[in-house]
């Protein structure tokens, strides 16, 4: 089920806790803003909300959900526009929370703030609520992070794909090295075999499709 979330504007960095506007601003100074941001530290809104086992680290299970969660403040307002850099959307989209969370934490934002034009596959926030804590756990600990980044560039493919290329039969291949496959049944396009919920969202330096399943998972 699609959850609609409203993000607040309150960054919690180094303990302390600074108010970020949500105001306006140039595009050149979000995006400078939005790089300049820590990957950050939690990924979910509600930390333990499903509940916390002690790990072999000493951890709590549920912390990697934690940090898919994380309320991450917006550049400028909530609303998606084409003449805005693909970070600068999906950070806006409310259904992105979590995979917002897993770029910043695998520092992708610069590159998605880049000139591109990149097409982006974006998992929606149910894909990640499916996840088992200790996988989200193992893929959000420091000494994972290639492998989180590797997982993230196998959404991420050079150009600009549309929906109108992506017909039948065709293959595209990601950043992070992955050769992707198109099957269409009728007018429902699925990559790899994830259902594109929403396609062809413009932005000003490439594309972004939403879709309900992880394209490549990382082993």
């Amino acid at each position: 089920m699609k959850t609609i979330r409203t993000l607040g504007c309150a960054l919690a960095l180094c303990g302390s806790v600074a108010l970020v506007s949500c105001g306006g601003g140039t595009n050149d100074e979000n995006a400078a803003n939005e790089m300049q941001r820590e990957a950050g530290t939690n990924l979910r809104e509600e930390p333990g909300s499903r509940g916390t086992t002690p790990t072999t680290e000493g951890k709590q299970a549920g912390e990697g959900r934690d940090e898919a969660r994380k309320p991450h403040p917006r550049i400028g307002d909530n609303v998606m526009t084409p003449s805005r850099k693909l970070m600068e959307n999906i950070s806006a989209h409310p259904d992105l929370t979590m995979f917002v969370g897993a770029l910043r934490k695998a520092e992708l934002v610069e590159l998605l703030n880049g000139t591109g034009p990149y097409t982006v596959f974006a998992p929606v926030d149910s894909v990640f609520d499916a996840i088992p804590d200790r996988t989200l756990d193992d893929w959000m600990r420091p000494s994972n992070k290639q492998r989180l980044v590797t997982m993230l560039n196998n959404h991420i493919v050079t150009g600009k794909i549309t929906a109108a290329d992506l017909t039948n039969g065709a293959t595209l291949k990601t950043v992070g090295g992955q050769q992707l496959s198109v099957t269409r049944k009728g007018n429902t396009i699925f990559v790899n075999g994830a259902r594109v919920r929403q396609a062809d969202i413009e932005n000003q330096n490439g594309v972004l499709h939403l879709v309900e399943k992880l394209l490549a998972e990382e082993k």
